[in-house]
């Protein structure tokens, strides 16, 4: 798949798209959280990365090519350290904020990073203290992000900085992100500039953003799609975007800042359909006129809603991160309200496409220009239209591949007879005769959790394989669909018991353990506590509950290579949930049942 690239990397792509800004006092990023509120203009932006950039280039002691680790939640002075980086010459590795100092240890020793640009709001004192310790003793550069400028030059070297320009190729990396992979393994992915500026060359044809658009959106710049849209597509058409965390408060956000284009994930769409919903049934009940228009005319009540919220300047939603609930997609639409469900992984980099069509509902679409897609058995063959495989993506987007690891790179990512690179995605589903995808099935073993956060399910076994009372662990997910129709998945973790030790523990015997299962489960679970507690490594969002603690009291099906079944559980707990609604339905029948029912005969 051959095509030419708008820019040559993504220096060029920040000079010439912030020199097409019409005016440089037009806000660039507006953050609005709990906790701060700031913006910058695109003119603010342009002098303060290029002054960074330039200290980095004649004060740090970095060169071209050298990694800096950014671990921050997003905040104006995020883009400078991002865009300074890059224009640098140097990668921005982007690891999340809310890994605990052990965890981005590790990412800091496993991508060579030289440097660390840690937010002052980071965790706790101590835990920046961690990480400082760590740096000192290590030799790494440490900024910190406090809301002042990263540096004390008084102007760039736009010179140098031309010079570094015409040096970085397109195939360089240009970003490393840290992240789950398809593997389900923790991995740094590696997308090199070419890759972001294929993938930003799509979206904006697909988007059709300009500068007269206002975006707004939840996403985490961490993240492969909170970095590229939230950030990097919006710089390109010169468009102001802004980021929140105030979720109760976004209708107002979207209405007060005359927000164009909102992105989020499927639970906040869920929660604003069901207060349509439910508002709309209010005025049917209080009046018929209401009642006839929403059934006959739902378009026209759609309208009079977004009058209402102050919403007649939105062009359309857009939803990812986990699949959305069918009748959230037909409320919203049904009323006029555009919303497009999209799809992608970090190794496309990351945006594969969204479905615009009514029509096409419970698609994510046809992909972008620069993509190219196709599904395949387990032999790698391409499948024809309607028949479910793997889905495999293609074309320049894909990622150069997991840094230094070329084992996991080999295993998900190839290239072609005709030079074009693939990802097996891991990700199952189908096309229709034109070419729009239908997701079938998650990655086959991660865990995604509500919020987006992606769980590895052999990460937290190895974690709490340590806990004093556990024999063997196995972590499945379990999922459940919500009253409001989203279909959530949390963790699901079964323990086969130490019960030798139990024994010894207790004085009790492994029957009578069995009998007092209540007993047993807590004695588990503060053995996985403790061991939780004292595992540096695991996220806050990885750690599991009491709730999410099943007993297993026989040992585990095992292939001949002494592997768990793994699948055998998780289907076994869909059918076991299966059972359980069908009980369930057979109860509440019986109770609506008069106390002789012939039928019971």
């Amino acid at each position: 798949m051959e095509m030419a690239l708008t820019y040559r990397n993504l220096i060029e792509l920040f000079n010439q798209s912030l020199a097409k800004v019409a005016s440089g006092d037009k806000v660039c990023v507006e953050v609005i959280r709990v906790d701060r509120h700031e913006e910058m203009t695109f003119q603010q932006l342009k002098d303060r990365a290029e002054v960074f950039a330039t200290w980095l280039l004649r004060e740090s002691g970095l060169g071209h090519g050298d990694k800096v680790a950014i671990v921050s939640k997003n905040r104006a002075d995020w883009d400078v350290a991002f865009w300074g980086t890059i224009l640098a010459g140097m990668i921005p590795v982007l690891i999340d904020p809310e890994r605990g100092p052990h965890g981005v240890i590790t990412h800091l020793q496993a991508t060579d990073c030289r440097c660390l640009i840690l937010a002052d709001d980071y965790a706790e004192e101590e835990a920046r203290r961690e990480l400082a310790d760590f740096c000192h003793a290590w030799s790494l550069r440490i900024l910190i992000l406090a809301g002042k400028p990263l540096c004390d030059l008084a102007s760039p070297d736009r010179d140098a900085l031309a010079g570094i320009g015409r040096e970085v190729a397109p195939e360089e990396t240009a970003v490393i992100l840290c992240t789950s992979g398809t593997t389900g393994d923790p991995r740094e992915v590696e997308l090199t500039h070419a890759n972001l500026i294929a993938n930003l060359q799509g979206s904006i044809v697909k988007v059709d953003l300009t500068g007269a658009d206002v975006l707004g959106h939840i996403l985490p710049p961490h993240h492969s799609f909170g970095m590229t849209v939230g950030k990097m597509l919006a710089l390109m058409a010169g468009a102001t975007n802004i980021y929140t965390n105030k979720y109760r408060e976004v209708p107002d956000l979207i209405r007060d800042r005359r927000v164009t284009i909102f992105i989020a994930i499927p639970a906040l769409y869920t929660t604003l359909a069901k207060k349509l919903e439910d508002g709309v049934n209010k005025q049917k009940k209080q009046s018929r006129l209401v009642a006839l228009l929403d059934r006959y005319a739902p378009w026209y009540v759609g309208r009079q809603m977004r009058k209402k919220l102050g919403w007649t300047q939105v062009r359309f939603f857009l939803s990812g991160a986990a699949p959305m609930p069918r009748w959230v997609l037909e409320s919203l639409w049904r009323r006029g309200f555009k919303m497009f469900e999209g799809y992608g992984t970090t190794e496309n980099s990351p945006v594969y496409g969204f479905n615009e069509r009514l029509d096409r509902i419970g698609s994510v679409g046809r992909p972008i220009n620069t993509l190219v897609t196709k599904i395949v058995d387990e032999d790698d063959r391409p499948l024809p239209p309607h028949q479910r495989g793997e889905i495999c993506l293609g074309g320049p987007c894909i990622a150069k591949g997991y840094y230094k690891n070329p084992k996991a790179t080999e295993a998900v990512i190839n290239m072609d007879e005709q030079d074009v690179r693939w990802l097996h995605t891991g990700d199952m589903g189908y096309l229709d005769e034109e070419g729009n995808l239908y997701i079938t099935g998650r990655k086959k073993y991660l865990i995604i959790l509500p919020g987006g956060k992606n769980v590895n399910p052999e990460r937290l076994e190895t974690a709490l394989s340590e806990a004093r009372f556990i024999k063997e662990i196995l972590v499945v997910p379990s999922r459940r669909e919500e009253s409001s129709g989203l279909m959530e998945e949390s963790v699901r973790v079964l323990v086969q018991p130490a019960w030798e030790v139990l024994e010894s523990h207790t004085g009790r015997s492994r029957q009578e353990l069995l009998i007092q299962s209540q007993l047993t489960k807590n004695l588990i679970w503060e053995s996985v506590r403790d061991c939780q507690q004292r595992n540096k490594h695991l996220s806050s969002f990885e750690k599991i509950a009491a709730r999410n603690i099943e007993i297993h009291p026989g040992d585990f099906l095992k292939t001949s290579t002494g592997k768990v079944k793994r699948d055998h559980y998780i289907n076994l707990e869909h059918l076991e949930a299966k059972h359980t609604r069908i009980a369930e339905y057979r109860a509440s029948r019986a109770a609506q049942k008069p106390a002789h029912d012939p039928a019971e005969a």
